[in-house]
């Protein structure tokens, strides 16, 4: 007998939404992964909104913010591909 986990993950594949799901996924990691390295504050002006070509974009409400998060920008792709692969994401970039 299968767990859930098993079939769940069988249909996902089978379905083709696999790719949307690690990409939904590696977008709230990021979100965590701020908030962690900036704090909650920083990480409330900050919206991951799509992930394309290995490339995360991201709103910044502030330019403070867009900056720290730039100079971290290594550690926090570092974060992720620790978590998701090497090959889930290669940087990250700011839509003004």
């Amino acid at each position: 007998m299968d767990h859930i986990k098993n079939l769940l993950s069988r249909r996902i594949k089978q379905s083709g939404l696999s790719l949307q799901v690690s990409n939904a996924l590696i977008i709230e990691e990021f979100q965590k992964v701020v908030q962690e390295i900036l704090g909650k504050a920083a990480g409330k002006k900050v919206k991951p909104l799509y992930l394309k070509n290995k490339v995360l974009n991201v709103v910044c409400l502030s330019s403070v913010i867009s900056q720290e998060i730039n100079l971290q920008k290594q550690p926090i792709i570092g974060m992720i591909q620790a978590k998701f692969g090497e090959d889930s994401i290669n940087g990250i970039r700011f839509i003004v």
